[in-house]
């Protein structure tokens, strides 16, 4: 809007008509469909969309931004918009004052008959209208099978490029149906680490190292080991470190380490690890150390051992070596210093209620009165922001 205003401002004119004879630039007309105000109501981003709606409708029709809205009732909208629109119309209503304060009083109102696309229009005059059908047909089942039919014959001719398909959250999110995607399959390649779909864009959301490590929070075991599952997909060498008794299955690749004598040598090859790439100020992310189980894991540690894992937690992500640290929210509890440094992480994944847990906090963060969690449903929290994913954990 602004730019095109700035454009009409440079020559002098009030019209897009007019600006196209002045400089001979061809710029096009936009039409912005709204299919059903009723929809934006209640939403957190209603008195934005708001604000811009009626902006649009008050300068739009001057440089060439037409807007067309749909509603269920007239009542719906407020005056301070539908004010705004020169050209009002009322398909047939079962209140004829509803129909009236729409197009004004006229006998018109009453006897319209309720025809499928007949409406009455309000310009200067009030006009009974008929608006162009699809397809013909006798009834409605009729109707929506001559509109498939027409449907297939447009597909079936158009071998142009097509737009892409309106984004849509699965009801069950399947590893066949996560892998397969381009976008996944984009992120992988590029060395990152899908996490789950966002609900509102259904593009995957990846874990940002740039952020540091990442804390998963569940009470349920079978998300934390579908989760490791997860992480097994990617690019980088995959360290797990588990309690003795643990539940995880053994995959091809990955390195688990289970016994005391084993966090001992695998914390001592990673602390190297990290001291030479420090030194060389290598910083491809190249490893995932997953801490597994953090609050029994810990228990199991020695001190001297926690004091290394600690060193591992604070410098890996710099130089590649980044953490993921999974925990039920029992992690509350634990005042040793290692875990009091995991409950400072900035990015967090929580398949958890949001107020079940007193560690991760967001401005954002759900009302006290939080629902129970959809099947596969998680929180995403970086930087005190929260948002909703789906993820293949169920």
């Amino acid at each position: 809007l602004n730019r095109r205003k700035k454009l009409l401002s440079d020559y002098g004119v009030r019209t897009l008509e007019l600006y196209r004879q002045a400089s001979g630039q061809q710029e096009p007309a936009i039409v912005i469909l709204l299919d059903s105000y009723e929809s934006m109501k209640e939403e957190a981003y209603e008195a934005e969309l708001f604000r811009l709606l009626v902006r649009i409708s008050r300068e739009g029709l001057s440089i060439g931004v037409h807007l067309l809205v749909t509603a269920g009732r007239q009542s719906n909208l407020r005056a301070q918009f539908y004010a705004n629109f020169k050209h009002q119309l009322s398909l047939p209503q079962n209140d004829f004052g509803e129909v009236r304060s729409i197009v004004g009083s006229t006998p018109l109102a009453k006897t319209m008959e309720d025809i499928k696309g007949r409406a009455l229009m309000k310009r200067d005059e009030v006009d009974v209208i008929q608006l162009a059908l699809p397809v013909a047909g006798a009834n409605d089942a009729q109707v929506l099978n001559n509109l498939r039919q027409e449907v297939a014959s447009l597909q079936e001719a158009w071998t142009g490029q097509r737009p892409s398909a309106i984004p849509m959250v699965p009801e069950e999110l399947t590893e066949a149906d996560f892998y397969s995607r381009a976008s996944v399959q984009a992120a992988y390649k590029q060395g990152l680490v899908p996490l789950g779909l966002d609900m509102e864009t259904v593009e995957p959301i990846t874990w940002n190292i740039s952020k540091g490590n990442l804390l998963y929070l569940t009470d349920r075991q079978e998300y934390m080991m579908d989760f490791v599952n997860q992480l097994t997909h990617g690019k980088q060498k995959v360290i797990v470190f588990a309690p003795k008794h643990h539940s995880l299955q053994i995959e091809n690749g990955v390195d688990y380490i289970t016994q005391e004598e084993e966090y001992v040598a695998a914390l001592d090859t990673i602390k190297d690890r990290i001291e030479g790439r420090l030194e060389r100020r290598a910083y491809e992310h190249v490893a995932t150390v997953v801490i597994y189980d953090w609050v029994n894991l810990v228990q199991e540690l020695s001190l001297s051992n926690q004091n290394k894992l600690l060193y591992v937690l604070e410098k890996g992500a710099r130089v590649g070596y980044a953490s993921i640290v999974i925990s039920d929210s029992n992690l509350s509890r634990q005042i040793d210093e290692v875990s009091r440094l995991v409950k400072t992480y900035k990015q967090s994944l929580m398949g958890i209620r949001f107020n079940d847990q007193t560690i991760v906090t967001a401005t954002n963060k759900p009302p006290m009165r939080e629902g129970a969690l959809d099947t596969q449903i998680h929180y995403y929290t970086v930087d005190s922001l929260t948002r909703k994913l789906k993820v293949l954990m169920k």
